[in-house]
């Protein structure tokens, strides 16, 4: 499977489902990746109490954050390479909305992600 095709989206959200319950860490989150093989994506994540409810490609209605990064930086936050903090802080990941909600709030569950997906990530081209 592709990074980010709809396949890779079933995996994910399969794989983000049994995340630990984080009270407070609710956010509807719109990722734009862009210079991807195809083209600009858009994926779509919900999160509510710290789980995973829906990820999807394309435009939430009304997002709590838009984070704005490129392919390679997108690729190397999910592969456990980087992390989102360090591309915050070097420019290569822009957030947009509630800042605060995504660097604390949402911090465990992020990182909680990123473990959830390594087994993803090991069939995943990129």
């Amino acid at each position: 499977m592709q990074l980010f095709d709809d396949e890779w989206l079933v995996a994910a959200a399969d794989a983000l489902a049994g995340l630990p319950a984080v009270e407070g860490a609710d956010a509807v989150i719109d990722y734009v990746i862009g210079g991807a093989p195809g083209g600009k994506l858009i994926i779509s994540v919900a999160v509510i109490g710290g789980r995973v409810s829906a990820i999807t490609a394309g435009r939430s209605s009304d997002p709590d954050l838009v984070i704005s990064l490129g392919y390679d930086a997108a690729a190397a936050i999910v592969s456990g390479v980087a992390t989102s903090e360090a591309g915050y802080m070097n420019g290569t990941l822009k957030v947009e909305g509630a800042h605060a909600r995504w660097m604390l709030d949402l911090r465990s569950t992020r990182l909680a992600a990123i473990e959830a997906l390594a087994p993803v990530m090991a069939n995943t081209e990129i």
